[in-house]
């Protein structure tokens, strides 16, 4: 996104805003629940990384996965891939049930800004990647051969 920048520092994701608010960096990216209070920390965005995804590519930004290895037998995935989709498809149907657990692991702990985290990355590409996700997936992991950050040899398998 920015070549210009000529140093980074990694950082935990929960680091990342203290840091920046200290003088440690100049910037940061932020994730997860941090999206929807780095304001209330007196900092302001420079770009949304999410939806320069969107603009520039066109597909929705892919921003975790499940994978297992390839050698796996295809039935054990396949179960594996069931039980993760009933798992979702039930607390999207009771969200309340898993608040305690949410909570307990949660940066932020309002519920409001676990609610909004939960509404704009639990989706229906969590449940079903289909075609378009797969084409997000598949021109991330181009450009990220093209730029020189990761080199993959082989071919994704998707489990459906």
């Amino acid at each position: 996104y920015a070549p210009e920048v000529s140093q980074t520092v990694v950082l935990r994701f929960d680091r990342i805003m203290e840091a920046v608010q200290n003088g440690e960096v100049d910037g940061g990216v932020i994730i997860h629940e941090g999206r929807f209070t780095y304001q209330e920390k007196g900092l302001h965005c420079v770009r949304d990384l999410g939806n320069w995804w969107e603009e520039e590519t066109g597909y929705p930004i892919p921003l975790g996965c499940i994978a297992a290895r390839a050698s796996l037998d295809r039935s054990l995935l396949q179960e594996i891939d069931q039980g993760i989709r009933a798992s979702l498809g039930w607390i999207r149907q009771h969200p309340e049930q898993g608040m305690d657990y949410i909570r307990a692991h949660a940066q932020e702990l309002d519920r409001r800004v676990i609610g909004s985290h939960i509404d704009l990355y639990v989706n229906d590409f969590s449940e079903e990647l289909g075609d378009e996700g797969i084409q997000a997936v598949q021109e991330l992991l181009r450009r990220g051969r093209e730029s020189g950050i990761f080199s993959m040899e082989g071919q994704l398998q998707w489990i459906r």
